[in-house]
């Protein structure tokens, strides 16, 4: 916040209105804080892997060697710029108002964007949800967006996700309808089932519509493996970001789960996080 908008909520002359702004701005001045120190985090951590030593590191920083060993092991994991910076919304479709006897085709669980939250929250973002409804256009020109859910909720999405250059989606119609994700480069297609509960997951990062930006998207074949996806994210984000950082990518990952609750047990990568820019 500068010094102008303290100025501005310090003027304010209803004291509650004072203190929403007041509590506003610290709200946002954390978020800051919290980006700031991830970057920094990032950043010691980057020039030590080159073979920086802390005691350089702190001297071309102005801090001392000791400081920048503190500050490199505290606050938001740097791993957290796979999420990328500022403020997260989640889009989700609202499947509570849809009047259906069976599943929306493409939903998440609905856990789903409730973890994720958590998950983001931990690891310093705010984190909000708006559900949208299944079958309109969707603005994805927006910074910081996160689909939860697949092409067969929104026109939108399935233009999104059919600009992905290694994977795609398939369905096989034979006897019943089994979808499918393809990965064009080990002509192979991974599909859900098999003699124990196991469903797959579509994660990637794609780029928006306008150009400007990138969406992340979750997209589970069946709802349990949308929490799959996020177990994943939350206990090999360090990995996924080591390999695609904020680049665009695509990869499918593998979900066990517990029959009965539906909770994953497992969840694993079945192919290479494939960088677009490669």
């Amino acid at each position: 916040m500068s010094a102008d908008e303290v100025a501005r909520v310090f003027a304010i002359e209803d004291k509650v209105e004072r203190l929403k702004a007041a509590t506003e701005g610290v709200a946002a001045a954390q978020q800051q804080i919290n980006e700031l120190t991830r970057i920094r985090r990032a950043v010691i951590r980057e020039l030590h892997a080159e073979g920086w030593t802390f005691a350089r590191i702190g001297a071309a920083a102005g801090l001392s060697r000791a400081r920048i060993h503190q500050v490199s092991t505290q606050g938001p994991v740097p791993e957290g710029l796979f999420f990328g910076h500022g403020p997260l919304t989640i889009l989700t479709p609202d499947v509570r108002s849809a009047t259906r006897s069976i599943a929306l085709v493409g939903a998440p669980d609905a856990a789903a964007p409730h973890r994720l939250v958590e998950l983001l929250r931990e690891l310093g973002f705010t984190a909000n949800v708006q559900r949208f409804l299944p079958g309109r256009p969707l603005d994805l020109d927006r910074d910081g967006l996160i689909v939860l859910g697949g092409p067969e909720l929104s026109p939108s999405l399935r233009y999104l996700v059919a600009a992905d250059p290694r994977l795609r989606r398939t369905v096989a119609r034979a006897g019943r309808v089994r979808r499918g994700i393809e990965d064009r480069a080990a002509r192979r297609v991974y599909r859900p089932g098999g003699t124990e509960p196991y469903d797959i997951a579509y994660l990637a990062r794609l780029p928006r519509p306008d150009g400007k930006g990138s969406v992340l998207v979750i997209d589970g074949l069946h709802p349990p493996a949308s929490l799959g996806a996020i177990r994943l994210l939350a206990t090999r984000l360090a990995t996924l970001h080591e390999r695609a950082a904020t680049h665009p990518f695509s990869a499918v990952v593998g979900v066990r789960y517990d029959r009965s609750t539906g909770e994953p047990i497992e969840a694993d990568l079945l192919t290479p996080i494939y960088r677009h820019d490669r």
